[in-house]
């Protein structure tokens, strides 16, 4: 694909005016003397409804295109969608219909119309077959069934990127598409086949570390990110319960799938791919947070005094405050990583949350430590 893959903003061009495209050509022939052949791109005109009334506009597919860019760079994604679907729709024999059908997907998925983008991207796919420019459509398509939820289609894309019909497929892709049919296989519930997946795809990343630029594939991290999260969800699903003997067995199972997350989040941080950092590090502060909630609410035996339960309770906040205190300090090192790499987003507001949050524990905890101190003192004749 020659131009450029990006998505700008114009006014709305109502239906194609009747015969005026071709009585244009016709004056063009008839105003020219000389029997050289001119080639021009086609061009259409369209009434449209101004504030001074109706009037006519001409389309031709090079200014759609450029009107495209300037709207998707705008952020103006449904304005760009309508650009580039006006020259799929109205052009298909020109030279801007290739980059306008894949660059009519992608605003429509920015705008979350992932449905309509899906059907762009396949009849983008159809036109390009066995090229790399269908592969990358597939990922997109990939990613729309991602949004809608869709895990059966995905992973059915995904089964199609790893079967590839692109002969010189990289070794960015084959990770890539690793990692989307992992994560469907994740969404299916299907979390050994998912790992599996993910896993290949950083097999395929430590195989290929010279080449450049592919630590910074969003598939890595995401790969990495993934993984984590499949432990978090084994680590927070158990939760310490009588008798004494499970609540042994709990701890050592809950221990080994939050130090397994840990690594995993862990790495993802040292990628520092934006998109996926802060994330990897709120959850990682998050880690420490649940291990000091589920600790704290764990069952106690219902034989106990009220004296011996606050003794309990206050030997159990000396021992799990170090868990506190480590989240406060993950939390905020991933404040300071946001602001480093200029990203503010949903998560670094949880991370501010949450920050604000055990900030407050934390201080309840201290001022209650510093009280206990004090009661023998308070009690001596």
């Amino acid at each position: 694909m020659t131009e450029e893959r990006q998505a700008v903003r114009g006014a709305w061009f109502g239906p194609v005016a009747g015969r005026a495209a071709l009585f244009f050509v016709a004056a063009l022939a008839g105003a020219c003397g000389s029997s050289q052949l001119v080639e021009m791109d086609p061009m259409h005109f369209a009434v449209v409804e101004t504030e001074r009334g109706r009037s006519v506009e001409a389309l031709d597919p090079e200014s759609l295109f450029q009107d495209g860019n300037k709207a998707f760079e705008a952020l103006d994604f449904e304005l760009a969608a309508h650009k580039y679907g006006l020259i799929v729709d109205r052009f298909p024999g020109t030279r801007w219909y290739t980059v306008a059908s894949f660059n009519a997907g992608l605003s429509l998925e920015r705008a979350g119309r992932q449905r309509e983008a899906i059907g762009r991207f396949l009849a983008h796919i159809e036109s390009v077959k066995g090229s790399k420019d269908a592969q990358d459509a597939y990922f997109r398509v990939a990613s729309c069934h991602e949004a809608l939820g869709e895990w059966d289609a995905m992973h059915a894309v995904g089964e199609v990127l790893l079967k590839p019909h692109y002969s010189e497929m990289g070794a960015g892709d084959r990770l890539a598409a690793h990692a989307v049919r992992g994560r469907a296989a994740e969404g299916r519930g299907e979390l050994a086949l998912a790992e599996r997946d993910y896993r290949r795809a950083l097999d395929l990343y430590q195989k290929n570390l010279e080449q450049r630029g592919l630590d910074r594939s969003p598939f890595v991290s995401l790969a990495q990110y993934r993984i984590g999260e499949i432990y978090r969800d084994l680590f927070a699903s158990i939760r310490f319960k009588l008798p004494l003997e499970r609540m042994a067995r709990d701890l050592e199972d809950k221990s080994n799938f939050f130090l397994m997350a840990q690594s995993a989040y862990l790495r993802a941080l040292r990628l520092q791919h934006p998109e996926w950092a802060t994330m990897a590090g709120f959850r990682l502060g998050a880690l420490y947070e649940t291990m000091y909630e589920d600790m704290m609410s764990a069952e106690i035996p219902s034989d106990l005094t009220r004296e011996e339960v606050e003794i309990y309770y206050e030997a159990l906040r000396d021992k799990v405050r170090p868990l506190l205190v480590r989240a406060i300090d993950i939390y905020e090192r991933n404040l300071r990583l946001g602001q480093r790499i200029g990203k503010r987003d949903d998560w670094v507001v949880k991370t501010e949350a949450s920050l604000a949050r055990l900030r407050e524990v934390l201080r309840a905890e201290s001022s209650r430590a510093a009280d206990n101190l004090l009661k023998p003192e308070a009690t001596e004749p």
